[in-house]
């Protein structure tokens, strides 16, 4: 029997982290101005880029206190379990963030020993970032000549690249990053603003509390395709 393959796409931040990483750095570490540039953004007036681009020279914080934040980030208590689904199953599980590849990493490897592997298997597409002592150097590899969607991460780019070959598209998150592509995905599991924007767009989706919800959905996915 042939098993389906899938092409995953994961959100990261309040989807498999419990909090915004970015946000809970600037909170903690940035000039309150932070909050004025995050409230242009809502409004519309900067791109998501932009955002970024203004508001992390504002952190000033110490390698060590830094690392001690970025070790109390808690991450879906089975996000690893269904990391270790998808490396068994052979689907292709990807993260892609408007936030920083570096700190994605860092929580994964701190968050998921016991994954044998699995996280290590897991392709981030994320910002790029290094804070050296008197400057922030901010880089969007994803695709540095720019995003028409405002993005800092080009997600709908990303998700038309890297789902061929797969027979179906998951899509998994939980905000404005996550629009577009659930309007072209096959499976949509979605919580906060992203379920709100399914429900009004008459988009069918699954609502999903943690990741062991995610893990229930798509085993019936598969299941259902092999009936």
């Amino acid at each position: 029997m042939q098993i389906m393959k899938l092409a995953i796409f994961c959100d990261f931040d309040d989807t498999i982290t419990r909090s915004n990483v970015t946000d809970t750095v600037l909170d903690k570490f940035a000039h309150p101005l932070w909050r004025e540039i995050q409230e242009d953004w809502l409004a519309g007036k900067l791109t998501a880029r932009e955002v970024l681009e203004k508001q992390m020279p504002l952190v000033t914080a110490k390698p060590k206190d830094l690392e001690a934040l970025l070790d109390s980030i808690e991450v879906d208590p089975f996000f690893g379990e269904f990391a270790d689904f998808c490396d068994r199953e052979k689907d292709s599980l990807y993260i892609l963030s408007d936030g920083f590849d570096c700190w994605i990493e860092k929580i994964l490897q701190r968050a998921l020993p016991a994954t044998n592997g699995a996280v290590k298997k897991i392709a981030v597409f994320a910002c790029g970032l290094n804070l050296e002592k008197d400057k922030t150097i901010i880089s969007f590899p994803y695709f540095p000549q720019g995003c028409v969607h405002g993005c800092a991460t080009c997600k709908p780019a990303l998700f038309e690249q890297l789902k061929a070959g797969a027979e179906k598209s998951v899509v998994i998150g939980d905000g404005l990053s996550d629009l577009i592509l659930a309007k072209n995905a096959d499976l949509v599991l979605a919580k906060n603003g992203l379920r709100e924007f399914c429900d009004r767009e008459g988009i069918a989706s699954h609502a999903f509390h943690d990741f062991r919800d995610v893990l229930k959905t798509i085993k019936t996915l598969k299941e259902n395709c092999h009936d």
